[in-house]
């Protein structure tokens, strides 16, 4: 009776433990909801003419030719974002490109000046400024197409420098064909369905991951010790047991 017992206590008790890791396990995998912003600010500076403001525009321009190049700014408010980035988060800048001339490729870049406006910047204003080498590039092949840029390691980097706001600049590294230029929907839409294409910084992570990672860890020594104590109380009940025979 005591061996159906301890045997059927020791199953329940797996059987329940399983079920635990199978739920934590999902969890872990389960990715949240992605949170996403759109610019304070988006604009674009073009070397052919360095003191004309594009800030007006429904688009955001790219591009290198023989006359010059042109750079898209952007500017976000990241102290709106709502969690912490943890070891599982991912960051993505989504632009949506409607024209293009030939392929190119196109980096983004960090820039660490958060002075500027889009009523104002202007090729001349903006040469002024630092931007980072680029942290990824994309190769821009077709249009009707969202475009997205992994910028983890920058936005990492700015909320732990304590910035509210991050600008970031994409510029051709590769023109391939010898002349590029790419054109993306920005902010300033005209009507409320082309706003859905405005440019977008993602926000994606997993959810408690490390932390169902130390619940089963702590969940695996909890049953270790269970059934260890099982173990130990079968082994004194039957000693137990045996005494009690010879004693009679």
């Amino acid at each position: 009776m005591i061996h159906k017992n301890l045997a059927l206590t020791i199953l329940l008790i797996l059987c329940v433990f399983l079920a635990f890791i199978a739920n934590a396990s999902e969890h872990a995998r389960t990715n949240s909801e992605p949170e996403t912003i759109t610019p304070l600010a988006d604009t674009y500076v073009d070397a052919f003419s360095v003191n004309s403001n594009y800030g007006d525009r429904d688009y955001l321009e790219v591009s290198e030719y023989a006359n010059g190049f042109s750079i898209v700014v952007l500017m976000f408010d990241i102290s709106r974002v709502s969690h912490v980035l943890n070891a599982t988060s991912e960051v993505k800048l989504r632009l949506y490109c409607f024209n293009f001339t030939s392929p190119h490729i196109v980096g983004v870049h960090w820039c660490a000046n958060n002075t500027w406006s889009e009523e104002n910047l202007t090729f001349v204003s903006f040469g002024g400024f630092f931007s980072t080498s680029s942290e990824s590039a994309v190769g821009v092949t077709s249009i009707d197409f969202w475009y997205e840029w992994k910028v983890t390691n920058i936005v990492r980097k700015a909320m732990e420098e304590n910035y509210e706001n991050i600008t970031l600049t994409l510029e051709v590294e590769d023109p391939l064909g010898g002349m590029a230029l790419s054109r993306f929907a920005s902010k300033d839409q005209t009507t409320q369905e082309m706003r859905e294409y405005s440019p977008q910084l993602v926000f994606t992570y997993v959810e408690h991951e490390a932390d169902s990672r130390d619940i089963i860890i702590k969940a695996a020594l909890g049953l270790t010790a269970i059934v260890v104590i099982a173990f130990l109380a079968y082994k004194f009940s039957k000693r137990h047991k045996r005494k009690k025979r010879r004693m009679r």
